[in-house]
């Protein structure tokens, strides 16, 4: 599991250090205090999204650094976090699409709820988060752990398990649960590598050490062990195409 990876582009040392306590215990921050930093990090760094100030140096280097993000092959997501009120400011901002517009002084719920409403927006998965059912990338999986967003690479998922409408993703060292019926689960994971082998496991099939046919039993690298039903049996050794 990773945190979020946030660039952070502030000027004022006091907002900065605020912001950079109230967020570094979930996310990883990545501070910025002018325009030229902030480009040569959003270019040597990966970042899943941006919390701008519009006013640095007394200039509307936030808007600017904006259009610039916008104009990568790769935009990530940003949202304005300043204390300009300014309605001419304000249209000016409007005009680079940001997902949100929070206005100083703020509190630590806007700015949670701000980022969570912003990679929900970019992914276009309305409550996604809200509703503990996950956000599904290409590369990874968005969930959300009491009032932090957090990154299963999809990679990393040894097997999931599932039990009703819930799923429990398994990694070498974590699990996370999402609210998942079977159908969703498969749906999301099928096309990404991952095989069903019963009517309650989907395993990673990059993970499997050895597949006993005759045993009809499945063995992961962390050292967990299924049954595979025969139901199922014949789609895996056909899919994989399995000498018997």
């Amino acid at each position: 599991m990773k945190s979020l990876h946030i660039l952070l582009l502030e000027d004022t040392i006091a907002d900065s250090q605020n912001i950079i306590n109230l967020l570094s215990k979930d996310y990883n921050i990545t501070l910025a205090n002018t325009i030229k930093k902030a480009k040569d990090t959003l270019a040597s760094s990966l970042f899943d999204l941006a919390i701008l100030d519009i006013s640095i140096n007394g200039k509307l280097d936030g808007i600017e650094f904006a259009k610039h993000i916008q104009s990568t092959p790769t935009p990530i997501p940003f949202f304005f976090l300043t204390s300009m009120q300014s309605r001419a400011v304000f249209d000016q901002a409007k005009l680079t699409k940001p997902f949100t517009y929070l206005l100083k002084p703020f509190n630590v719920m806007e700015l949670q709820y701000s980022i969570e409403l912003v990679i929900e927006k970019h992914f276009e998965q309305k409550n996604a988060l809200r509703s503990n059912t996950g956000l599904l990338t290409p590369d990874y999986l968005l969930i959300k752990k009491q009032d932090k967003i957090c990154k299963v690479i999809l990679d990393t998922i040894e097997y999931v398990e599932v039990e009703e409408n819930y799923s429990t993703l398994y990694t070498s060292n974590q699990n996370h649960v999402i609210k998942k019926s079977l159908s969703k689960i498969k749906e999301m994971l099928l096309d990404k590598n991952f095989e069903q082998i019963h009517r309650k496991f989907l395993i990673n099939f990059d993970k499997i050490t050895e597949i006993n046919l005759s045993e009809n039993t499945v063995y992961l690298s962390p050292g967990f062990q299924a049954s595979i039903s025969e139901r199922f049996k014949k789609k895996l050794i056909h899919r994989y195409g399995i000498i018997t």
